[in-house]
Parts: structure tokens; sequence; C-alpha cells
């Protein structure tokens, strides 16, 4: 786990509708570490970021957004205690966007390992989603899932995401996944307000997961990353795309599907 990364990550000021700086910092990194190890990287007039490495014809994606909820001022970020946090200029506590620039390194660390894949990092995400929502149709034709890293601290997945369901119950893909996400102690299924994949699932009907990466206290001036729980997030990723493969998983739900009780996971059945 590159900590340095996160860490330099973690520094870039980016809020809703000022990207660029995020934007900037993506563009130099994938470009310095080469098209071997990231492929090629493009972005669009939203702020968008997509990244796209390998020949396969259907390839996993993983998903994170780039803007934050906190003011555009410097951060230094601190490790403490196994977390980081961070300080502004006046030696205040402030927020370092961990929500979801945790999510961003973890994407960059999958990138890395392995031979297809895709990244989309999404603007305004914030603000209603409106990158994911204006994101290039194009670049998803070849994408067989999504699996978004936008989820809190440690063991939480999203079952709904703004009222969307994500993916069939019964279906290949959660059937696949469960055995790796039951090992990786992701078993804490929640309703969850709006995130990239509720968009990306309306938009391109196949099914999509959201994880938990290690931040906690989001959009708060304490917020913080507990470093042991970005690296499960990490291995847990990892375990999942390798799971998975790069196979297209369809799922195109009623919109009334999200009126069904919270999932519960019990071995491997699935009871609503």
């Amino acid at each position: 786990m590159r900590v340095d990364l996160l860490e330099r990550i973690l520094a870039v000021q980016t809020c809703s509708r000022q990207e660029r700086r995020m934007v900037e910092f993506l563009v130099e990194h994938v470009r310095q570490r080469g098209a071997a190890r990231c492929g090629s990287i493009v972005t669009d007039e939203w702020n968008n970021v997509y990244i796209r490495k390998g020949q396969a014809e259907i390839v996993p994606c993983v998903a994170a957004h780039i803007d934050t909820v906190h003011p555009m001022t410097n951060v230094q970020i601190i490790q403490q205690d196994g977390r980081l946090v961070g300080f502004d200029q006046y030696g205040r506590r402030t927020g370092i966007g961990a929500d979801d620039k945790a999510g961003v390194y973890i994407c960059l660390e999958l990138l890395e390992r392995f031979d297809d894949i895709a990244v989309a990092l999404f603007a305004a995400e914030e603000i209603g989603c409106q990158g994911a929502y204006a994101a290039d149709a194009a670049f998803f034709e070849r994408v067989g899932y999504v699996v978004e890293f936008d989820c809190p601290a440690r063991g939480l997945l999203s079952y709904t995401s703004g009222g969307v369901r994500l993916f069939q119950n019964d279906g290949d893909f959660i059937q696949r996944a469960l055995p790796v996400l039951q090992a990786h102690g992701l078993t804490r299924w929640q309703h969850h307000p709006f995130s990239d994949v509720m968009a990306l699932r309306q938009r391109f009907g196949f099914s999509c997961l959201n994880l938990s990466c290690g931040y906690h206290n989001w959009h708060r001036p304490d917020e913080y990353v507990v470093l042991d729980e970005v690296k499960a997030a990490l291995a847990a990723g990892e375990d999942l795309l390798r799971v998975l493969g790069c196979r297209h998983y369809a799922f195109d739900a009623e919109d009334g599907d999200a009126t069904l009780p919270l999932l519960e996971v019990t071995g491997l059945q699935l009871a609503i």
C-alpha cells in the first residue's frame, strides 16, 4: 500500500464544480506512471476522468468521485496512530475530502494490478451525481459491471443507492461476489443515499456494487482515514475483480424494486 500516494491525493484541493486540480493531478499521475502500468486517460467537459487499460472486449470498471464538500483551502495531511488527518494553515483540524479521495486512491492502485480494467472518476457527485449522469456512454459500452468505493468505514455495502437496486438478488453477479465479500467482512448491507453507481445502473443496465473504503466523519472538519481499512478495501477489491472477471452482468431493474425490504445475507442465500 502506497501511503505516500494516498497522502498526495488527500492534499489535492477539490470541491464540486471546482475539480480541475484533481483532474490535473490524475492526468499527470497516469502519464508519469506510463501506459504499461496505467493505460490511457481522457477527460470530458464535466471534469469526469476515464482510464482504460488492456485489450479485453469486456472489462470491469472501478469508480469513485473526485469532488468533495469542503472549501478550497490548503491542507496538511498528518499520520497519527494509523490514521490520516488534516490541518489547515492555522493548525486547526479540517476536512480532507476522504469522501471520496480514499476511493480514488483505491481505484488507482487497482488500475496497476490488472491487465484489463477501466476506471471512472466522477465530478459533481456531491451535488446530485451530475458527472455520472452526464458520463460518456461510449466509454461504458465495453464495461461489464462497476465496483465503486464510496461507503464509509469498514464492512458496509450498498443494497440500494438513492432508492435504486444495484444488482439482481439471485443473479450470477452477486452469487459470484458473495463469498469474496463475506471473506473480507463486507456483510453490512444498507440502503444508502445517492452515489455514482445509482446513475450508472440506471443508464447502462449493468450490475454494480458500492463498498466501504475507510473514511470516517465525512463532510465534517474532523474527517479522517483509517489506513488499515483502506488496505482492507483494496484487498477486497482485488479479490472481487479476480472472481468476477471480464464478463458482462446485466441488470435493468424496474424503478419500484427499491421498496423491497433490506437485504439480509445468510451464508450464500439472499433473503428479501
